[in-house]
């Protein structure tokens, strides 16, 4: 009923009288002529139906007739033309040239043949309002033509082209924008729309029955590094299909030379599942290193195989399984921890631990180990009256009067040095300052007790775990965890355990090593592959005889092995914590060195087993696998733009941030030129140094980072890599994002539009809301249907008079 008034009400607002002095009279002959036709046909002969029929056609012919008296006209608004702007924006980038199922032509072809110059909607559109046609790929073009895209962008930043046409034309008449694009984004915020700032709808435009084309591809690969000796590199692949089930899929890892790594099958059931791969080996060499992943159906193994062989390093084309190979491959970049890792090693005697343990390390070239031995004790020094007596330790007795200053007084420990790269280095013992110690990564103490240490050294040692960011191992032995003033010290504070409240005078029960949860998901803490066969290593291990009593965890630090006893009451074996910037970790087990001299039960010889040198070499990596260095360099690539932001810390001899250094950078290509650069200091972090390289190609690159202070004196290097792949995302995604494109359209007022329907939406425009409109008069007296239809009825009339014999 409301919509009825209204609709009646704006129809006589649309209608104009245009001799509104004519109504009066108008009124008056209208009232005449129907008393005189109704009394002439009141007395016709004619039967009911013919005379209401007549007198009805003759009364049309008067009205119409009166009403052009009136001059009746019919006012409106429409688009002012050329007044409005109504911009047409494409997707340019790479994605719109898959072509779908069933489909002859690609995405863009078909959107530029629906937006030829020539088409009857366009036409029509371009007549009336101020046309204008952009692209959006990485960035918001203006188009000159449609003929002339060529679809090669290599981003999707749809929401980024819409915000940047929002900004040009802020404060212009826009009616509203076509988008033609598949809706899939490639902005950093994709899923986020923010269409709502747009002061103007915008209408997508999908095909008419859209499409996913057969696919397959690597979801994501992920580089993982471990501290497990067999197997330190873990590389997982996520492999998913679109348009496949039932089917046999090859997943593939190559070396830079295109040798195969390892390969492994896994079968997609249905449709969109997700199927992981995960490899695990050892780089063939240090220094960073490019491997590739691959997926491929068997069918295309040939393809593929003559693409690699001929140098191809990017996959091009597709095959007839799937739309495109550009998402069967990953590049990506391993990087193994680089060293020589140096650990200095303090006892507090001679003992079987420092041993096997530096036998262990012995076979590995990225760890060195630096021995610092007591070998004697402090002993009282006397004040002879003989002046023939000598002051010196008689073990330093025969030296030569030319090795004086080498000579160890009575009241200082004898110390023996092993391994180290200078003859001054550790000559004074154990390190007094920041410069001398902090050059190692890592610090184990076997067998020490805190009166070792002045008070200086104490807090140096404290300093280098907070500060520098170094590893402590505490290992059990006579002197360790003993003294009640232990927890005392900065090395209680360091210490991821509390001293015994209560301690016992009987000896710890031997107990057998077993690893807790926690420790299963440390890589480092297990020495076989899978849980099954670690549990059965752990039941052939020796039990340890000689344990300390400690007291309680402390809190934020965890448990990764205990000891199983006899009593069955656990005690811990190993605990870890973070202690600033760095690990402490203590072991509270003095006779290690056991496990090393059983004898191998696994085979059934009398050969010695490697597990204790194994778990030895995994140990210390694991302590000082995160230590920083005075020159780090992280590497941020935006695989999306080809950008890649370096940034190099500098420490000084402190490991405090550094200023006044020049850093120089030189990145070399696939082919093989270096490309110098210098990196500036970071305004916004101290003794950061950052550089940006951008390449708009794919390929694989390596850094390399220099550092000198200001007296140009060398600090160090670092060294690095990444792959760069600008267009990878393009291909992630093959399907319409349709949801995307509705809530966009919703947001911003519009609605999605199929190809079929742009004729009719360019002819219903004109009745939607326009920015810009202007008046117009429509005279409908001045019509000739008017005359015509008057003349019809008066003929009409007339013959039926004729007919029935009344004329």
């Amino acid at each position: 009923m409301n919509d009825a008034f209204n609709s009646s009400d704006n129809w006589i607002q649309h209608l104009v009288w245009g001799a509104p002095e004519w109504i009066f009279p108008a009124g008056i002959l209208a009232v005449v002529f129907t008393a005189a036709i109704g009394w002439s046909y009141a007395r016709s002969r004619a039967t009911t139906p013919i005379r209401v029929l007549a007198a009805t056609l003759k009364l049309i012919a008067v009205a119409l007739m009166l009403l052009c008296l009136l001059q009746p006209m019919w006012r409106g608004e429409r688009p002012r033309p050329q007044a409005n702007l109504f911009p047409i924006l494409v997707d340019t980038s790479q994605s719109m040239q898959l072509q779908d199922v069933d489909e002859e032509l690609s995405r863009g072809k078909n959107f530029a043949n629906a937006l030829a110059a020539d088409s009857d909607w366009r036409v029509r559109l371009e007549q009336t309002f101020d046309v204008r046609l952009f692209g959006a790929d990485s960035r918001l073009s203006r188009l000159a033509d449609i003929d002339t895209i060529e679809f090669d962008g290599m981003q999707s930043s749809i929401q980024t082209a819409i915000d940047a046409l929002s900004q040009r034309l802020k404060g212009r008449p826009v009616a509203g924008a076509l988008l033609f694009s598949d809706g899939n984004l490639t902005d950093p915020s994709a899923e986020q729309i923010t269409g709502t700032d747009s002061p103007f709808p915008i209408f997508p435009v999908l095909p008419d029955a859209p499409t996913t084309p057969t696919d397959l591809r690597l979801e994501r690969v992920s580089v993982t590094q471990s501290d497990f000796e067999t197997s330190p590199m873990t590389v997982r692949a996520d492999v998913m299909a679109t348009g496949l089930k039932d089917q046999d899929v090859v997943v593939q890892l190559l070396n830079a030379s295109g040798t195969s790594v390892e390969e492994k099958t896994v079968t997609i059931e249905k449709e969109g599942e997700v199927q992981s791969v995960t490899f695990r080996f050892r780089p063939e060499q240090s220094g960073t290193q490019f491997y590739r992943a691959l997926a491929f159906t068997p069918s295309q193994r040939q393809s593929i195989r003559s693409q690699i062989d001929e140098g191809n390093a990017w996959l091009e084309g597709s095959s007839g399984d799937e739309a495109t190979l550009r998402n069967n491959q990953r590049w990506i970049d391993v990087q193994p921890r680089r060293g020589p890792f140096r650990i200095l090693y303090l006892a507090g005697r001679p003992n079987w631990e420092f041993k096997f343990l530096r036998r262990a390390l012995q076979s590995d070239a990225e760890t060195q180990l630096v021995g610092l031995l007591r070998i004697a004790d402090k002993e009282p020094k006397f004040s002879f009256r003989d002046k023939g007596v000598n002051s010196s330790n008689p073990l330093f007795a025969g030296l030569g009067e030319d090795e004086e200053e080498t000579r160890e007084q009575y009241d200082e420990a004898v110390m023996i040095r092993l391994g180290v790269k200078e003859s001054e280095e550790l000559s004074k013992g154990f390190p007094e300052t920041p410069e001398e110690l902090f050059g190692y990564h890592g610090i184990i103490l076997d067998d020490i007790e805190p009166e070792f240490f002045t008070q200086d050294q104490m807090l140096l040692l404290r300093q280098f775990v907070s500060l520098r960011g170094g590893g402590l191992l505490m290992l059990g032995g006579q002197e360790s965890f003993n003294d009640d003033s232990f927890g005392k010290t900065p090395l209680g504070e360091l210490s991821p355990v509390y001293p015994p409240r209560n301690r016992s005078d009987q000896p710890a029960p031997a107990g057998k090593w077993s690893i807790t949860r926690e420790g299963m998901l440390q890589p480092w803490q297990r020495l076989r592959e899978t849980e099954a066969a670690e549990k059965l290593r752990l039941l052939k291990m020796p039990p340890f005889r000689v344990t300390h009593e400690v007291g309680d965890i402390k809190p934020g630090a965890i448990e990764l092995a205990q000891l199983e006893t006899s009593s069955g009451q656990p005690a811990p074996a190993f605990i870890t914590q973070r202690f600033g910037k760095g690990r402490t970790a203590a072991m509270p087990i003095g006779d290690f060195w056991r496990w090393s001299m059983r004898k191998n039960q696994y085979d059934n010889t009398n050969e010695v087993s490697d597990d204790p040198a194994q778990a030895w070499r995994q140990m210390a990596r694991w302590l000082v696998g995160e230590v920083p260095r005075r020159v780090e360099m992280t590497i941020q690539p935006d695989g999306s733009t080809g950008s890649t932001n370096l940034r190099v810390l500098v420490r000084d001899e402190s490991y405090l941030p550094m200023e006044n250094a020049t850093v120089t950078l030189n990145v070399t290509g696939e082919d093989g030129v270096s490309i110098p650069l210098t990196a500036r200091p970071d305004a916004n972090e101290l003794g950061t140094y950052a550089a940006t390289f951008v390449s708009r190609d794919s390929g694989r690159f390596t850094v390399s980072a220099d550092v000198k202070a200001a007296d140009q004196s060398f600090i160090g290097n670092d060294e690095g890599g990444w792959v760069s792949d600008p267009g990878m995302e393009e291909t992630q995604r093959l399907s319409w994002n349709e949801s995307w494109l509705n809530n966009l359209a919703e947001s911003t007022g519009g609605e999605v539009l199929r190809v079929s329907d742009l004729g009719d939406f360019v002819s219903d425009l004109p009745n939607r809301e326009i920015p810009v409109t202007e008046t117009w008069v429509y005279p409908l007296w001045h019509q000739t249907w008017v005359m015509l239809l008057a003349m019809a009825c008066l003929c009409g009339e007339w013959g039926l008079r004729r007919w029935k014999g009344l004329a």
